[in-house]
């Protein structure tokens, strides 16, 4: 399982880790955009606790200490119902 490093809007000192269950090939363009994806997830649900106000936000991919890709990164949000019956009918 191969580990990969990131980091969010500009802050280097920061990195974060992830080792996803596939591994992405840093040269190919469509592998580093689910790379990307994948750490934006990370990013969310282990980091940030939700990007409350901060969204969007840059995810750097890095490798070697080396800045290998940069992207734009919006979380899409979509409704969610609850329903509950209040007759009795």
């Amino acid at each position: 399982m191969a580990t990969y490093r990131y980091f969010v809007d500009g802050e280097r000192d920061n990195l974060y880790k992830i080792e996803p269950y596939y591994e992405y090939d840093l040269n190919n363009p469509d592998s580093l955009s689910l790379l990307a994806k994948v750490m934006a997830a990370d990013y969310h649900y282990n980091h940030d606790g939700g990007w409350s106000d901060d969204s969007p936000i840059k995810i750097t991919i890095t490798h070697n200490d080396k800045d290998i890709a940069t992207f734009y990164i919006e979380v899409e949000w979509r409704p969610l119902f609850s329903i509950s019956r209040i007759d009795e009918n």
